[in-house]
């Protein structure tokens, strides 16, 4: 990892001023970058507007702990000499060099996103090192014998620029990894193609990805891009210059070398790096706060969400399968969270063969079969819980809190990835005792609001006992007085009518008591009183640190004081607020403004509501885009929409609506029925 990146995520340096965001920032980073989308790929409800939206959705659901987690290690790594240097600083470099080409053709033709193109080009070539370092000895003998290309497609059987392009998840990424895999020359064969493919295979030529000189990679950029002679050139002195100045302020040598007009790129294999020393106890400890940080959830499902992204980030591990305790049977394991995709079957640890597996799992000891063979030994039950392929190998990972094992994680990796997963072990153990404390924690919520629950109840049904003992003796004696009243007036009195009045309101108060007494105390109070312009300033202030902040959006808030407190759901409005402010945010981008307000009293349609607006000062959008917001996506992931939040206005018995227009902005209106009385169940 670049040590700038590192330096700030992790508070050592400020924010350079030449950058607009830390999300700009992290986007200098090409390794991180393509971990990141990496990530990205097991998240499907992720906007697919562009690489840019991706990422930065991807920073957001990571956020800042488990990035700065992500960042310990690598800096430990880099500031130690064991990487950083020759031959990755040429990776960053040229890296760099793509990206910046990419977006000054971008900007010239002005048929594409500056910085997707930017990114597009910055995985072209990032994923070189991936495949490279497996072998550095065998490619740097073979450098001065044979073609890169040649020599990259005998070793790894794929070129570096398709495993960039896949994470693109573009339309035409397909078409553009086979052009950099064949190093397609003739623009001809561009002729129908979108206009990013024709832009970033220019910018893969004339970063020195081609064959020619540079006036045979010029040539072809004309002719891919439309520009001129005189227009290409410029793109490239813009990058070049763009390039020496983050070379100086990421720390970087030699920029000047690589970005060598006209020659084709060589890259520089470092030696295989020693393997990291042991690192020192206030790193372990940083670690572990960090990770208690990044497991600290309320309830299950966003826990395991933080759970599958570490496992990607931190150890480039599958999605993990889940199993929970039986808090009946301490060795009977049930599925888990529908999020990671729950083992369908129980497992119980107690029958025959499984003592010695369980005896590692119970003392805290991770357990691992290296492959099918070594699995067709396995007892029954343990064979039916791993179902491993062909390749495969299984870790499975217990979550052990002080209370004992709370849940199991079983990953499937590659055979050959065992042996480095087991090196890490001590790791993976550090996040699982994260999230084994974070449920720890959860079930002892749990059963204190249950014990507050039961106790609540006794105290409402004494209560109960009480008040129908103390109005047991006036509701009989009025009774009586109304029944003697009409023994003595006669059927035909004047005050028949206020005596049967009279009885019925009696009657009355005995319906409330009854319905008093089967009334069940809400300890949850699902309708709270809420203070909405107190709530906003609330969920504002988490989105400004969880979001905003690293993205440089600034808000503003316009609140009306005669706003009265309403009685709503506070889990539901607070949800609501914070999709709202998170889609804004995405149409914002890296940087921008997005504004708050309040207004009492909105009439519509002769009903008087509360209305919250949300406005972003992005880029707008038309029309349909709007509505395919708002339109049910049907995602089972943990990332709420537009068409969820929909619903639950509905449900509060209130409307959301949206407008925009391109390049002004978007408005969300949120409508809430004005509750000021709590809602009851009694009749009026």
């Amino acid at each position: 990892m670049l040590p700038l990146v590192a330096d700030v995520a992790l508070g050592r340096r400020a924010l350079p001023a030449a950058l607009r965001s830390f999300n700009a920032l992290l986007r200098l980073d090409p390794l991180l970058v393509l971990r990141l989308l990496r990530v990205a790929g097991r998240m499907p409800d992720l906007p697919m507007d562009g690489p840019g939206a991706r990422l930065d959705a991807v920073i957001d659901a990571c956020g800042r702990p488990l990035l700065q987690a992500a960042l310990l290690d690598a800096d430990e790594r880099t500031r130690s000499g064991a990487q950083g240097g020759a031959g990755h600083q040429s990776f960053w470099i040229h890296s760099l060099f793509t990206a910046e080409i990419a977006r000054e053709l971008a900007l010239r033709t002005g048929r594409a996103d500056p910085d997707d193109l930017a990114l597009a080009g910055l995985l072209l070539d990032v994923a070189l090192p991936l495949q490279a370092m497996t072998a550095p000895a065998r490619f740097s003998r073979a450098l001065g014998e044979a073609e890169l290309v040649s020599l990259e497609l005998n070793e790894t059987g794929r070129h570096h620029g398709e495993a960039g392009a896949d994470l693109l998840t573009e339309p035409w990424a397909l078409e553009l990894a086979d052009a950099l895999r064949f190093s397609h020359a003739d623009a001809a064969l561009f002729g129908n193609e979108p206009d990013s493919l024709k832009l970033a295979r220019a910018a893969e030529e004339l970063a020195g990805g081609g064959r020619g000189d540079a006036a045979q990679q010029s040539l072809l950029a004309q002719r891919l891009t439309g520009l001129d002679e005189a227009a290409v050139a410029d793109a490239m002195r813009a990058a070049r210059l763009r390039l020496v100045e983050l070379g100086h302020l990421l720390g970087l040598l030699r920029v000047e070398q690589v970005s060598a007009p006209g020659l084709p790129w060589c890259p520089i294999f470092d030696a295989q790096p020693a393997p990291p020393a042991e690192p020192p106890v206030v790193l372990e400890l940083a670690r572990a706060g960090l990770l208690a940080r990044v497991c600290d959830h309320e309830s299950e499902g966003p826990l395991w969400r933080s759970l599958d992204l570490a496992s990607a980030l931190l150890f480039d591990l599958p999605s993990p399968r889940v199993l929970r305790a039986d808090p009946q049977q301490g060795r009977r394991f049930r599925p888990g969270d529908a999020h990671l995709r729950p083992i369908p079957q129980t497992v119980d640890f107690a029958a025959s063969g499984m003592e010695a597996v369980w005896t590692a799992l119970a003392a805290g000891q991770p357990w691992s079969c290296a492959d099918v063979r070594a699995a067709s030994a396995l007892p029954v039950g343990l064979q039916r819980l791993l179902r491993l392929s062909p390749g495969e190998a299984a870790w499975l990972q217990p979550l052990v809190s002080d209370a004992g094992v709370e849940a199991l994680a079983l990953y499937r990796l590659p055979a050959s990835g065992l042996a480095s997963l087991t090196a890490r072990g001590g790791e993976l153990n550090a996040l699982a005792s994260a999230s084994a404390a974070s449920l720890r924690r959860q079930a002892e919520r749990a059963q204190a609001l249950t014990e507050l629950r039961d106790g609540m109840a006794e105290q409402y049904a004494a209560h109960a006992r009480q008040l129908r003992g103390d109005l047991h003796t006036p509701l009989g004696l009025l009774r009586h007085q109304v029944k003697s009243m009409r023994l003595k007036m006669g059927a035909d009195s004047l005050v028949d009518s206020e005596l049967t009045v009279f009885g019925d309101q009696i009657e009355r108060i005995e319906t409330v008591l009854r319905q008093f007494e089967s009334r069940p105390p809400d300890v949850s109070a699902e309708a709270q009183r809420i203070d909405l312009n107190q709530l906003i300033e609330q969920v504002v202030a988490e989105a400004d640190e969880r979001l905003f902040r690293s993205r440089s959006i600034t808000t503003e808030l316009h609140l009306d004081s005669a706003l009265p407190p309403l009685h709503l759901p506070l889990a539901t409005l607070r949800e609501l607020l914070q999709t709202l402010l998170a889609t804004s945010a995405e149409h914002v981008g890296t940087s921008g403004r997005i504004a708050v307000s309040t207004a009492e009293g909105v009439n519509l349609n002769g009903a008087l509501f509360a209305e919250i607006r949300i406005r972003d000062f992005g880029r707008g959008m038309d029309a349909a885009r709007v509505a395919a917001l708002f339109a049910a996506d049907g995602s089972a992931s943990g990332r709420p929409s537009l068409a969820q939040a929909l619903t639950l206005a509905r449900t509060l018995g209130g409307s959301l609506s949206g407008k925009s227009a391109v390049g002004q902005g978007t408005v969300f209106q949120l409508l809430l029925p004005r509750n000021i009385r709590r809602p009851g169940s009694l009749a009026g």
